[in-house]
C-alpha cells in the first residue's frame, strides 16, 4: 500500500503539472450507515469545474479509507472527467499503468487469503477503515479522437431468462444452505413448497432472474478514430481523457433523469414467482 499511495502522488504532482484544457467532476452524496438497501429515490448531484475539480479527483483517486458517519458498504464515486492534451499521455499513462498494476496486486494478495472472514481480518488488521473495493478500482485512461462524452445513470436489472429445469436445479442446491434465522425443518418446507410451485407452470411460463443492480453513474463515449464508435464505461472515479479533440460534453444531472415509463411491448403480466431469487414469470396467455 505505500507503493501505491506513493505513485498516486506522484500522479497528483503530474495531473498538476501538466496544461489541464477542461474539469469537471460531480460530487454525489455518502450512503449514510444502515440506509444500504433503501429505496433510491432522489440523488443529488453536484458539480465543481477547473482547478477546484482538478484537485477532487487527485483526492478521490487516493481516498481508500472509510468516511465518517457513511456506510462502508457503499463506495466513493466522483463522476467527471479530467482532460488534457494528446502529448500529455507520454506522462500520464506510464503513471496510471504503474498504479493499475499495484491495484490488481493487491486484488491477488487479498483473494489468496481465503475465505471472506479471512480477507476481511487481513486487510482491516493491517490497513483499519479500509474499503477494498475502493483500493482495487483500476484507473481509467483514454486517448483518441473523441468527439462526444455524456453522463448518465445506469440503474437497470440483471436480466436472465430460466428454463424450468434450472430453476428447480437451483432449488434443490438451495436445500442445502440453512439461514441462520430458520431451522432445517422450517427451511426444507419453504423450499419444497416452492419447487412445488414452479413444476405447476404451465409450458408456455416464461421465467427469468431480475436481479437489480445498483444505481451508479456512467459514461457514453463517442469516438471518430474507432469502431464501434460508442462505448459505454463506468464512471465512479474521474476518466481521464488525453486527446486534441473538442468533444461536446454533457454533464451529470440529478437522478432520476426522466419519469421511468411501462414498457408496451410485454405480453402479458409479469409476477413474482421466488422473491429471495429474485425470480420472476410471465405465464401463458388463457385461451380466450
Amino acid at each position: 500500500m505505500n507503493e501505491l499511495e506513493y505513485s498516486l502522488t506522484e500522479l497528483g504532482t503530474l495531473l498538476r503539472q501538466a496544461p489541464l484544457r477542461q474539469a469537471r467532476v460531480h460530487p454525489l452524496p455518502g450512503v449514510a450507515q444502515g440506509c444500504e438497501e433503501d429505496p433510491i429515490e432522489h440523488i443529488p448531484v453536484g458539480t465543481l469545474e477547473g482547478p477546484e475539480a482538478l484537485e477532487a479527483a487527485i483526492r478521490a483517486f487516493g481516498e481508500h479509507t472509510l468516511r465518517p458517519g457513511c456506510s462502508a458498504k457503499a463506495t466513493l464515486r466522483l463522476p467527471g472527467w479530467l482532460h488534457y492534451p494528446a502529448a500529455s499521455a507520454q506522462h500520464i499513462a506510464p503513471r496510471i499503468a504503474h498504479i493499475n498494476q499495484l491495484k490488481a496486486h493487491f486484488q491477488e494478495e487479498v483473494q489468496r487469503a481465503g475465505g471472506r472472514d479471512d480477507k476481511f481480518q487481513l486487510v482491516h488488521q493491517a490497513l483499519p477503515g479500509t474499503i477494498t473495493l475502493q483500493v482495487y478500482r483500476q484507473l481509467a485512461l483514454y486517448t483518441g479522437d473523441l468527439l462526444a462524452i455524456g453522463f448518465t445513470w445506469a440503474d437497470k436489472q440483471a436480466i436472465r431468462k430460466l428454463e424450468k429445469g434450472e430453476v428447480l436445479a437451483m432449488l434443490e442446491r438451495s436445500q442445502g444452505y440453512v439461514p441462520g434465522l430458520m431451522t432445517k425443518e422450517e427451511w426444507l418446507q419453504r423450499v419444497e413448497r416452492e419447487i412445488v410451485d414452479v413444476r405447476r407452470l404451465g409450458p408456455g411460463a416464461e421465467l427469468r432472474i431480475r436481479r437489480p443492480i445498483k444505481t451508479h453513474p456512467m459514461a457514453n463515449l463517442r469516438w471518430g478514430d474507432r469502431a464501434p464508435a460508442k462505448q459505454q464505461v463506468k464512471a465512479s472515479l474521474p476518466l481521464i481523457i488525453c486527446s486534441d479533440a473538442s468533444p461536446k460534453a454533457k454533464p451529470l444531472t440529478d437522478y432520476p433523469n426522466r419519469p421511468r415509463q411501462p414498457r408496451s411491448d410485454r405480453r402479458g403480466a409479469e409476477r413474482v414467482l421466488i422473491e429471495r431469487m429474485h425470480i420472476y414469470v410471465r405465464d401463458e396467455p388463457s385461451a380466450t
